[in-house]
C-alpha cells in the first residue's frame, strides 16, 4: 500500500501525540487510523500504517520524514 505521507506529516502535528505514544496506545491508533481512512477513501490496516509511521519517524524530518512535534514545557519553546 502507498500511504500519503504528507496527509499523514499534516495529521501526526494536528493530532500532537508522539508517534510511539500514537502507535502503543491502540484507541488513539484506531482513531488516527479511522480519521486517515476517511480523508483517503480507503480502508488502512492499523498495523501497516502504525508500522509506516515508525519507519517515517526513524527517517527524520531533514529526510522527509515525520516533523518534531514543538512541546510547550512550562511556557518554554
Amino acid at each position: 500500500m502507498v500511504f500519503n505521507n504528507e496527509l499523514l506529516k499534516h495529521m501526526y502535528v494536528e493530532y500532537d501525540i508522539t508517534c510511539d505514544e500514537l502507535v502503543s496506545n491502540p484507541d488513539t491508533l484506531k482513531i488516527f487510523v479511522q480519521d486517515y481512512s476517511g480523508r483517503i477513501g480507503k480502508d488502512v490496516k492499523p498495523s501497516k500504517l502504525s508500522h509506516h509511521l515508525l519507519n517515517l519517524r526513524r527517517r527524520g524530518e531533514d529526510n522527509g520524514g515525520l516533523p518534531r512535534l514543538r512541546r510547550r514545557f512550562f511556557g518554554r519553546n
